[in-house]
C-alpha cells in the first residue's frame, strides 16, 4: 500500500517527521511518498542536505508566481501523478495555491482523500464570498480532516458544516527533539559564554523574537510596546520587508533591539539556550512552530492569543503568558513591564513548566505513534 502526502517545499521541521513517520507505516505495510511542489521558497533560505532524506520524495517542476505576498504554486506534473492508480490514500497539505486546489480534483473517488488544515478564523482574511465558496468545496471533496488542533477544526466547520460527520486526525506540528531540546540542553551548559558572545550583561534578560520581518507577524506593533523598558535585550531573528521600517523605528525610539537577520537552525538554538524568554506577537499566524521550538528549548513564552495552536503550547501564568495584538495593547504592555522585572527564580520555574508542557503535547513518537493508528482505521 501507498500514501501520498503533497505540500510545498522540504524543511528542517517536516525532516524528522516524514522520517520517522515513513520508519513507522512501512512496518504496518504502508509506504510514504511526499509530492514537494517546490525545492524552496525565496524567503526561506534553509539548507537541506541529501542524506536527511530518509523517506521516499519527489520534487516536481512547476510555476512559482508570487501572488498577494504568497508563493504559490502550480505543477501540471505533479497533478498527473496523481492520476496514476499505485496509491490507496492521499493527503493534500492545505489550500495555499493552485497546486492545492486542483490536488483534490485530481485524486480518485476510490481513494482516501485527507484535508490537512493548520489555519483558524483569526488567519484568514475572508471567512465569506467566493474564497468560502472554493474552500467549501475543497473541504467536501475530503474523507477526513488532518488538523493541529481544535481551532482548525472550528474553520473547517464554518466553511463546511457537514464536516461535522466525517473523521479528524489531530497532527501538531512536530520538530526535532534532537535539536531542539537535546542540543539547546547541551548548549546551555555554557550558557553565560554565550550570553557574553551576545553582549548580554548578567543583570539583563534576553529576548528572542524569531520572525519574519512582515506585518502579520506584529514585531512593529510589539516594539512600539516595549518603549520605556529597561533591564531588557530583545533580539529578532529574521527579515523581510519592513527590515529598515522597524530598524528605523528601534533607532529612534531607542529600544534595547537588535536585528540579527535570518538565522540558521545551528545558530537559532545558540539563541534559545542562552535567552529568557520568547516572544511571537502576531496578528494572525495559523499554527506556528517556533513556539513549539521555544518550550522544547525550555524557554518561558509570551505569544499573540491569536496564533492556532496557543491551547497546545500555552498554559497561561505557568508556562508564559499571552495577550490579543490588536485588542489588548495595555494588557500586552503591562506584561512587558511585568516580565522585565522577573527575578530569575521565576524563570527557571516556567522553563520546567515549558519542558513539560512541551512533552505533553508534543513528544514525536507518541504523536506520530497515534497519528499511525488513525491512518491504518481510514486505510
Amino acid at each position: 500500500m501507498k500514501l501520498l502526502y503533497i505540500t510545498n517545499i522540504p524543511t528542517p521541521y517536516r525532516q524528522k517527521r516524514f522520517n520517522r513517520l515513513s520508519q513507522l507505516l512501512l512496518k504496518n505495510g504502508i509506504e510514504l511518498e511526499v509530492l514537494y511542489m517546490a525545492k524552496t521558497e525565496p524567503n526561506r533560505n534553509w539548507v537541506l542536505k541529501k542524506d536527511t532524506f530518509k523517506y521516499s520524495y519527489n520534487i516536481y517542476k512547476g510555476i512559482h508566481p508570487v501572488v498577494g505576498g504568497m508563493f504559490a504554486h502550480f505543477n501540471p506534473s505533479l497533478l498527473i501523478r496523481l492520476l496514476k492508480n499505485d496509491y490507496q490514500m492521499a493527503i493534500v497539505g492545505g489550500m495555499a495555491s493552485p497546486t492545492h486546489w486542483l490536488a483534490p480534483f485530481f485524486i480518485s473517488k476510490n481513494k482516501v482523500q485527507i484535508m490537512s488544515i493548520e489555519s483558524n478564523l483569526h488567519s484568514v482574511k475572508r471567512t465569506t464570498g467566493f474564497s468560502a465558496w472554493i474552500k467549501k468545496i475543497l473541504l467536501k471533496k475530503a474523507n477526513a480532516y488532518q488538523v493541529t488542533g481544535s481551532p482548525q477544526r472550528k474553520y473547517i466547520e464554518h466553511f463546511y458544516p457537514g464536516a461535522k460527520n466525517k473523521r479528524y486526525i489531530k497532527l501538531p506540528n512536530l520538530i526535532d527533539e534532537n535539536v531542539f531540546r537535546d542540543k539547546v540542553l547541551e548548549l546551555k551548559k555554557n550558557r553565560l559564554n554565550l550570553r557574553k558572545e551576545f553582549n548580554v550583561l548578567p543583570s539583563e534578560q534576553m529576548w528572542v523574537l524569531p520572525a519574519r520581518l512582515t506585518h502579520v507577524k506584529g514585531v512593529l506593533p510589539f516594539l512600539r510596546l516595549m518603549k520605556g523598558i529597561i533591564n531588557v535585550k530583545l533580539f529578532i531573528l529574521g527579515d523581510g520587508d519592513l527590515n529598515n521600517t522597524i530598524a528605523k523605528h528601534i533607532n529612534e525610539n531607542k529600544i534595547s533591539a537588535y536585528l540579527a537577520g535570518f538565522v540558521q537552525q545551528d545558530d537559532i538554538i545558540k539563541y534559545y539556550a542562552a535567552a529568557d524568554l520568547f516572544i511571537l506577537p502576531s496578528l494572525k499566524d495559523p499554527s506556528p512552530l517556533t513556539p513549539i521550538e521555544a518550550i522544547a528549548s525550555g524557554l518561558p513564552i509570551l505569544v499573540s492569543s491569536r496564533i492556532g495552536n496557543l491551547e497546545d503550547v500555552l498554559v497561561e501564568d505557568i508556562n508564559g503568558w499571552s495577550y490579543d495584538p490588536i485588542d489588548e495593547l495595555d494588557r500586552g504592555r503591562e506584561l512587558i513591564r511585568k516580565i522585565s522585572q522577573l527575578p530569575i527564580e521565576d524563570f527557571q520555574k516556567f522553563s520546567k513548566n515549558s519542558f513539560f508542557q512541551y512533552h505533553k503535547m508534543f513528544n514525536t513518537d507518541v504523536c506520530l505513534e497515534k497519528y499511525k493508528e488513525e491512518i491504518l482505521k481510514l486505510v
